[in-house]
């Protein structure tokens, strides 16, 4: 089933209240403001991380461009659920009513293509995938590099040199998290056992639970989550057995039930105002590039982690020095932070194996 939006009415403690929201879509333009239609495409709102935190900014932003520039941006909001054939109806009606699409779905590659091609006239943004095409513009993070700082966070916080993270799905993007997470827990400690699990999907939160409960049985005393939905059950899973958890994309200690708060020690955040905005102010002000793709990662300011309340009382100073040194290094590039984007699927298999085999030899 296909849910069109033209506003974002849900009552959700992340987005703006509906009537700001409202007003954003709703209210007519001054006679003197160009009108641009933009179509946004994703997959279900709720979620308290990735897909909510694009909506938020994509709204925050419609709002401040319509009270600062002469150009009136109406927002339509399609989601739809994990499967491509409502991927592509949404996308077609997408095209119907939207000048510029953006979109932000693991579903969208391989129907996308045709689709640009077929809709030439149009517009494509597609976050944190890549396609190929004159009118394509892909804009991608580099949540390799966030969450290189996670992992050494949670194997300088763990008790048992065992830590894990909870992806949502095997996909390139969640993989860039695996890779990341792996590489940087091993270099505070050599030592780190990192166990992965997958759920299957982005809303199942009981299976989210499930996995990271299995985990904290196995010895794990910290889990990343990177679930979407899911991940709030391995986030409730780390409360209830008395662990930390690490959030995902915004933070998580902001959005979650009050009693999980002070379970997560940090978030491995995506900055979607230093993507989504620069992207779409750059293409109303025409110098988007399309047909070419970009990543941005700590260098550019579009990731990062959250330094809360959270972080600062319950991480030792020395442990936050060593991140603080981490992260300078990358941003520096004298660390490099290999990324799942430039690996073949063997490499990310044999990583994973590896991490979850022990010391290293």
């Amino acid at each position: 089933m296909i849910m069109k939006k033209t506003c974002y009415v849900q009552c959700l403690t992340v987005l703006m209240t509906a009537l700001l929201i409202m007003g954003v879509a709703a209210a007519p333009a001054a006679a003197s403001m160009r009108e641009v239609n933009v179509a946004v495409l994703m997959d279900s709102i709720g979620d308290l991380s990735y897909n909510d935190g694009i909506v938020r900014e994509v709204f925050r932003f419609a709002e401040e461009y319509r009270n600062s520039q002469e150009v009136d941006l109406n927002v339509k909001v399609f989601e739809i659920n994990e499967n491509a054939g409502d991927m592509k109806i949404a996308l077609e009606a997408a095209c119907n009513e939207g000048d510029l699409i953006l979109i932000a779905t693991h579903l969208a590659p391989p129907i996308l293509e045709p689709a640009a091609a077929h809709f030439s006239d149009k517009r494509f943004i597609l976050i944190d995938a890549e396609a190929t095409g004159r009118n394509i513009y892909s804009a991608m993070f580099k949540p390799s590099e966030a969450a290189f700082l996670c992992g050494a966070l949670a194997a300088q916080m763990s008790q048992t040199s065992v830590v894990g993270i909870v992806i949502g799905m095997d996909l390139p993007a969640l993989h860039d998290f695996t890779v990341g997470y792996i590489l940087g827990a091993r270099a505070v400690d050599p030592d780190c056992v990192i166990i992965v699990s997958t759920v299957g999907n982005f809303h199942d939160e009981e299976r989210g639970y499930e996995l990271a409960a299995r985990q904290f049985e196995r010895g794990v005393d910290v889990c990343f989550s990177v679930a979407g939905g899911a991940g709030l059950g391995s986030i409730r899973a780390a409360h209830d057995f008395g662990h930390y958890a690490i959030g995902v994309d915004v933070d998580q200690t902001e959005v979650v039930d009050p009693e999980l708060r002070d379970t997560i020690i940090t978030s491995c955040l995506k900055n979607f105002e230093a993507l989504i905005s620069v992207t779409l102010d750059n293409y109303l002000a025409g110098t988007l590039n399309f047909g070419e793709s970009r990543r941005l990662g700590l260098k550019e300011g579009a990731v990062g982690i959250a330094r809360n309340r959270n972080y600062l009382s319950m991480t030792p100073q020395n442990v936050r020095d060593v991140i603080d040194d981490l992260e300078e290094k990358i941003r520096a590039g004298s660390i490099q932070v290999q990324s799942a984007f430039e690996m073949t699927q063997a490499e990310i298999e044999e990583l994973i194996r590896s991490a979850r085999r022990g010391p290293v030899n």
